[in-house]
């Protein structure tokens, strides 16, 4: 059988020498030497590269795709592997397609002038998993299971902060929110989990709905909701249940103005 240099074989596969390499780590290559101590390529091995890049064209990971040519594979077999890849790529579509919304809808709102946009709407319910009760983060250990599953998500779910009405009514000038993971009733069949006891529903139905605009130190201030409240009564609404908090751009630093949406469940 002929054998061929790292460099032939590299131009007869179109791959630099530095990724077959790469490639040998993880066994897609026996590593093969000559007497003089160099590698060498045979035509079988060029068959594998073809085999092995048609699998990555499939979305294959490269430790996936390089298991798959090494076990005994039906043609049923493989057809069960690739309907099953469909289906990740079917879902990985899905958040692609929510991680493109969420990114233009971060775009307009950086764009736009801080301004009062509150709109009363019908919004939808989410679940939800708790992962503080305020400052206090002990319940996540308790949770770390659900909360990497929403983690996994993330996209189509949220990192949410939630407000306690009577939060407000304690005396201080600022609330403790506390922190959750959030994903829409209609999108919860995505979680593994669903029906974990764990997991709670947010039941939001008629909300007021606003962006606020604010730093990181005056977010918590409860002078920051003051105007809220005020077309809460001025227009005749009732808050029915506790705040919550989306985040909708967040400056790295600190410094600059973060945005939130916001929903106050209203009567």
């Amino acid at each position: 059988m002929k054998h061929y240099k790292i460099s032939e074989f590299a131009a007869m596969v179109g791959l630099p020498q530095s990724r077959l390499r790469f490639y040998e780590k993880y066994g897609l290559f026996e590593v093969k030497r000559s007497k003089n101590g160099y590698r060498y390529y045979t035509p079988e091995d060029a068959f594998r590269v073809n085999a092995f890049r048609m699998l990555l064209q499939y979305g294959f990971t490269v430790e996936r795709a390089i298991q798959m040519l090494d076990e005994k594979q039906s043609g049923e077999v493989f057809l069960n592997s690739l309907m099953t890849q469909k289906a990740c790529l079917t879902q990985e579509i899905e958040r692609l397609k929510h991680r493109l919304l969420n990114l233009n809808y971060a775009i307009d709102l950086i764009k736009s002038e801080p301004c009062s946009d509150f709109q009363v709407i019908d919004s939808e319910d989410y679940l939800y998993i708790q992962a503080s009760y305020g400052r206090e983060f002990s319940i996540s250990q308790k949770n770390s299971d659900l909360i990497a599953q929403f983690v996994e998500l993330l996209s189509v779910t949220h990192y949410a902060r939630i407000i306690s009405v009577t939060d407000f009514k304690c005396s201080g000038d600022s609330v403790n929110p506390s922190y959750i993971m959030v994903i829409p009733l209609s999108e919860a069949c995505l979680l593994p989990d669903c029906h974990d006891k764990r997991i709670r529903r947010l039941s939001l139905g008629k909300c007021l709905f606003f962006h606020r605009f604010a730093t990181r130190a005056q977010s918590i201030l409860k002078s920051s909701y003051e105007e809220a409240f005020e077309y809460i009564e001025s227009h005749g609404y009732q808050i029915r249940a506790d705040l919550v908090i989306l985040p909708s751009f967040l400056n790295l630093d600190g410094n600059g103005q973060d945005i939130e949406t916001v929903l106050i469940p209203i009567k």
